[in-house]
């Protein structure tokens, strides 16, 4: 079994000590420590679990720090840290899925290279995601129930077909085991 790559080795922690920082420091100037405390703990465990290599954390604290998030967001807390924490929340549990295949998948030919390509489009999703997250917390519009039903149901289904477009086109690049032309060299 390959180890985790060095570069997503840093990168996942990272991005979990991120996420639990970027949501306590919201918390914290809310004056809300016993839920600091919590995501702290929640953080911890998540990287225990890593170490540990309990595969369920990373699904769990995801699900976890979107609900923090979320419930941040319904106490009136600052929406940038809310963005920040569920973004990086969704970058450790990308990074950690990523690792776990590459684990799996046995001796992989450039995964080096497959590594970086796959943290260059992470980070570019996450600035976007920041960024797009950003403008849209700034920005106040009001639309009808009817007409934020419409758009929203709009985005669910181009979300939905986006993500099955680079599903289809990444189902060569996108599994550990190939990249480009290259094979596996299996040790067995």
């Amino acid at each position: 079994m390959n180890e985790t790559p060095s570069l997503t080795a840093r990168a996942l922690p990272a991005s979990i000590a991120l996420t639990a920082g970027a949501l306590a420091l919201a918390y914290g100037l809310n004056g809300s420590w016993s839920i600091v405390i919590a995501i702290a703990v929640l953080g911890g465990l998540w990287l225990l679990g890593l170490w540990r290599g309990w595969g369920w954390t990373a699904s769990v604290g995801l699900a976890c720090f979107v609900i923090i998030a979320a419930v941040g967001l319904g106490m009136s807390l600052r929406g940038i840290w809310m963005l920040a924490g569920v973004v990086g929340a969704l970058s450790a549990w990308d990074l950690d899925h990523f690792a776990h295949q590459l684990r799996k998948s046995g001796q992989v030919k450039g995964a080096r290279t497959l590594e970086r390509r796959h943290l260059q489009r992470l980070l570019i999703v996450d600035g976007a995601s920041l960024l797009l997250g950003a403008v849209a917390l700034g920005a106040r519009i009001e639309f009808s129930f009817g007409a934020a039903l419409l758009l929203g149901a709009l985005a669910t289904l181009g979300l939905t077909r986006a993500i099955g477009f680079l599903r289809r086109q990444g189902e060569g690049s996108a599994d550990p085991r190939r990249t480009g032309d290259q094979r596996i060299d299996s040790q067995e």
